[in-house]
Parts: structure tokens; C-alpha cells; sequence
């Protein structure tokens, strides 16, 4: 798995996630999004349209950073999920505790909105 991270301009952490996330690479996710939390007041999107598998322990890693975001005030969000990741988030259910959202774009508007409704 390969993570980059920035800064974006509106006031979040952007970490696009490439590959596998599983109980060998979960660690390194909870790493970057621990210190991005940080950074951005809770505010981080991920970006997983080339996030090709999702395992459990991963699932405990969105878990946590959600948890640990919304105890500021922030959010953890996440874009371009698709194939086996996306059927992983529904039959478990986080497309309840996470927004998901199809673009970067959906994510944005629906953040700067009041109510931060997830069309998911």
C-alpha cells in the first residue's frame, strides 16, 4: 500500500491510498491518519479509487480515525470507493459511520453544506 498526503487549500487533509489495505498495511493508514487528524482539526478525506482490498483490520483503522475525528469536531470522509471495497463497506455497514461519497467534488460541496448529509 502507498499513501501520499497534503494539505487542501479548503481546510482538510487529502491522503489518496493505493493498493491493499489489510492487517499488513492498516498500520501505515493509521499512522498517516492519526497525524493528518491532527493537523487539520479532525478534517481528512481519503481517497480510495485505487484501493483494490479492504480487510478487517483496515475496517478498525477507519473505524478509530472516525471516532478520533469527530471527538474535535471533524470528520473522516472517503471518495472513489468501487468493486470489492465498496461491498465490503455495505454488507458491514460503514457506509453509515463514514460519508462516502462517488468525487472529491461531492465531498466538498456536501462538507461546506449545513446539515453534511451523506448521499451514499
Amino acid at each position: 500500500m502507498k499513501i501520499s498526503a497534503s494539505h487542501h487549500p479548503g481546510g482538510f487533509g487529502l491522503l489518496d491510498v493505493v493498493g491493499e489495505l489489510d492487517a499488513f498495511t492498516s498500520e501505515d493508514l493509521a499512522s498517516a491518519l492519526k497525524e493528518w487528524i491532527a493537523k487539520e482539526a479532525g478534517r481528512v478525506i481519503l481517497n480510495f479509487t485505487e484501493v483494490t482490498f479492504l480487510s478487517s483490520a483496515g475496517l478498525r483503522v477507519l473505524q478509530k480515525a472516525q471516532k478520533d475525528s469527530r471527538a474535535i469536531g471533524g470528520e473522516v470522509r472517503v471518495f472513489g470507493v468501487s468493486g470489492h471495497v465498496a461491498k465490503v463497506f455495505a454488507i458491514v455497514g460503514f457506509d453509515r459511520l463514514i460519508p462516502i461519497f462517488p468525487t472529491l467534488q461531492e465531498a466538498l460541496h456536501d462538507w461546506a453544506s449545513p446539515k453534511g448529509t451523506n448521499p451514499a
